[in-house]
């Protein structure tokens, strides 16, 4: 008996000097909270948010682990807010819903500049990261990375957009931000909603289409209701989102761990969210040619009138710029000579 409770005694003097050692962040898992305003679902969730807070969760071994609430904590633009008031962790945010807040990252949102999700991604975090991180344009909240969809096009119902005339008094659903200026000059009806209130406005006829990226037509159950589309070569617009995070929430975690999610961040939430539109870009092209969608590229002509239109667009960021002391001019060739090297695979 004496050797077994020596044995005994030893085997919990051993154990208890392990635990002491183990840090305090290895003992216990530090539960965080992502709403997202859309449905789970969908493509950007179930492809990219979702497997980048699992690999979140594996890098730590367990000690964060990120839950996605059941129901979103606002609507779509009250996320920005909710996350930085602390009623959730973490939250995605549509730029253009947040008008004149993000007018700075319009540089990635210029018509006809960029022709994958994935190279407006990448090349968008990397200027963003590069120049214009210390103007603080995502003040009360950590940013955490910045991703943008593929090239914005038209989708309607029954009217066609083959010129420019045909944009006059068309109601189109937008979000904001790039969105709208386009709209405004094109002299759409704009009607401006969350994008999930889409199939809504159009199966009903509120609205003749969207503006919409391919992704967005499919995800939003739009093929069934478009009839046709108009493509534009890079874009008709952009739009960026951001992956941001409660201040507080990440202040309370290890430097150890602070670290592994700023490893995860940044470029490499660009590449994932790009990569997960963009494919899904290229399945809902192949959805509205299974639904015999008309598809209609855009002229020459149609490209060159809204070109002379959205002229303007350019010269207001270059002065929202300079009003910041940006280099602009800098900063826009930049961004399109990381454009041109994204999309050549470099």
């Amino acid at each position: 008996m004496k050797i077994q409770w020596t044995s005994t005694l030893l085997g919990a003097c051993v154990s208890t000097a392990l635990l002491a050692s183990m840090p305090a962040a290895a003992q216990k898992t530090t539960e965080l909270t992502f709403s997202a305003w859309i449905p789970h679902s969908h493509i950007l969730v179930s492809k990219f948010m979702m497997p980048w807070a699992k690999e979140v969760e594996q890098a730590t071994e367990g000690r964060v682990k990120i839950n996605f609430l059941p129901k979103p904590v606002a609507n779509p633009p009250g996320h920005y807010d909710a996350v930085r008031n602390g009623a959730v962790d973490f939250a995605f945010i549509s730029n253009s819903y947040y008008p004149g807040r993000f007018d700075l990252l319009k540089f990635s949102m210029l018509p006809f500049s960029g022709n994958t999700a994935l190279s407006t991604s990448v090349a968008s975090w990397r200027i963003y990261d590069k120049y214009l991180k210390d103007a603080n344009i995502f003040r009360g909240v950590k940013l955490l990375g910045i991703y943008g969809h593929g090239p914005g096009g038209v989708y309607t119902t029954d009217r066609k957009v083959e010129k420019i005339e045909d944009f006059d008094g068309l109601k189109l659903r937008i979000g904001g931000g790039m969105q709208a200026d386009v709209a405004k000059v094109l002299n759409v009806n704009a009607v401006v909603k969350p994008a999930p209130e889409s199939y809504e406005l159009m199966s009903t006829g509120v609205v003749d289409g969207v503006f919409f990226p391919p992704e967005s037509v499919e995800s939003f159950r739009l093929v069934s209701v478009v009839k046709n589309a108009t493509l534009f070569p890079g874009g008709l617009y952009a739009d960026t989102h951001g992956i941001i995070m409660n201040e507080q929430a990440f202040a309370k975690l290890s430097a150890a761990d602070q670290a592994i999610i700023m490893k995860l961040s940044g470029e490499h939430i660009a590449r994932m969210g790009g990569k997960a539109w963009g494919d899904a870009d290229t399945a809902a092209m192949e959805a509205l040619k299974a639904q015999k969608v008309n598809i209609h590229m855009a002229s020459d002509k149609l490209v060159a009138d809204i070109k002379a239109r959205t002229a303007p667009f350019e010269k207001a960021w270059l002065d929202e710029a300079k009003a910041k002391g940006i280099d602009g001019p800098k900063v826009l060739q930049a961004y399109r000579d990381e454009l041109k090297k994204l999309e050549a695979g470099k």
